[in-house]
């Protein structure tokens, strides 16, 4: 099936629009779909009675508000039971997971570290998969979203550069379609922490902020002269993620560094072994990571700067760090009006994320001249099933 502009993507694309006016309200009444969306009311009755015959949406249960005529209006809502979403942080010593239902409600979190490492990059995710897939009965499985550090092109199922894996210019297209019944989204890990903000951003529809995520990793389990801390940038302008023209933006390099260095930072690799146990190299990392920060921030000006990843929890030290060393620095970043919050728990953001950058796939609205694997794609996405329940 071909994506033209016909009825048939028509339907589909005011499916998208219904669905996802249920999803950020949660409900609505036909009535007010029409009046939100523009649609007319025969338009909308047709394709929430296809989505209804499809089980993707249901109508309210339970007393509705009375209206001035005194007949209540029947609301809608999706259906949180029609399938199942997982969002899988797969790195090279653990992995995080999650699975929500189809509005984004998280239904398990699951979390296991590895003794050494194992198999192949495939094995391993198909390993994971049937791990985590297990207890989930006979829900269907929507679809997948797999974050990953490194260069990802999420368009494609193009992992170019993964160096907790050891993976370069991979394309898993052939293997997805070939072992798996549903889609599966890849996407760089701090760019699912921003799909995370994203998703929780409530009104904020136009946001504009960063997303700096610094991971530390056990030195035996990575591949040999990788270092053992590795730091990434989720960026949101305008309320959507932003990966730069060749799918780079967001790789970490800080300006202290010499040109030779094949680190992101300029600690030594026993000093990155040793931040978990040594408080004054941890300070000196936030240190320098927050300068490298500042420097953005004075050019993209966004509204905020979320700190995640293993300085999560750290928000006493890096005040005091605001206030000693940054001082001056901090004073200026202020006056730009942009934020900094550091996250007290984010151990699932990227697992989250990784859900959640899927199920915005699954809601997407399908856009003329895609490409063959967005086509692929869209075939198996929720706006689509109108046409094939």
């Amino acid at each position: 099936m071909k994506i033209v502009g016909n009825s048939q993507f028509q339907r589909a694309a005011n499916a998208s629009l219904i669905l996802n006016t249920l999803r950020e309200r949660r409900e609505a009444s036909r009535i007010e779909l029409s009046a939100t969306l523009g649609l007319r009311p025969s338009t909308v009755t047709y394709i929430v009675n296809r989505l209804m015959s499809a089980g993707l949406v249901r109508e309210k249960v339970g007393k509705m508000p009375v209206t001035k005529s005194g007949r209540p209006p029947v609301l809608l809502e999706i259906n949180k039971d029609f399938g199942r979403v997982v969002g899988l942080d797969l790195q090279a010593d653990y992995y995080n997971a999650v699975v929500t239902d189809t509005t984004g409600t998280i239904l398990r979190s699951l979390h296991k570290e590895y003794e050494s490492r194992g198999p192949s990059f495939e094995e391993l995710f198909q390993s994971v998969c049937d791990e985590i897939l297990q207890d989930e009965g006979e829900s269907p499985i929507l679809g997948v979203g797999l974050a990953v550090p490194g260069v990802v092109d999420h368009e494609r199922s193009i992992i170019k550069d993964c160096w907790t894996h050891n993976l370069k210019n991979r394309d898993f297209t052939a293997f997805f379609e070939a072992g798996f019944e549903y889609p599966i989204v890849i996407e760089n890990d701090a760019n699912c922490c921003a799909w995370k903000s994203l998703w929780d951003r409530g009104e904020l529809e136009k946001d504009t902020f960063l997303y700096l995520l610094p991971r530390f990793h056990r030195k035996e389990i990575l591949p040999p002269g990788y270092p053992s801390i590795g730091v990434g940038l989720g960026l949101v302008f305008n309320g959507a993620v932003y990966h730069g023209y060749s799918h780079r933006a967001g790789e970490f390099r800080s300006v202290f560094l010499g040109g030779g260095d094949a680190t992101q930072i300029s600690l030594t690799q026993e000093e990155m072994e040793r931040i978990s146990d040594d408080p004054d190299i941890l300070r000196r990392l936030a240190v320098e990571l927050l300068k490298n920060m500042f420097a953005l921030i004075h050019i993209l000006n966004p509204r905020s700067l979320f700190i995640g990843g293993n300085l999560a929890g750290q928000g006493p030290m890096i005040q005091e760090v605001l206030n000693d060393e940054l001082k001056e620095e901090w004073r200026q970043i202020e006056q730009t009006g942009c934020s900094l919050r550091v996250l007290e728990d984010a151990e699932m953001d990227v697992a989250k994320g990784a859900a959640y950058s899927m199920l915005t796939e699954l809601y997407s609205i399908p856009q003329l001249g895609e490409s063959d694997e967005n086509q692929r794609k869209w075939r198996n996405l929720l706006s689509n099933i109108i046409e094939n329940d």
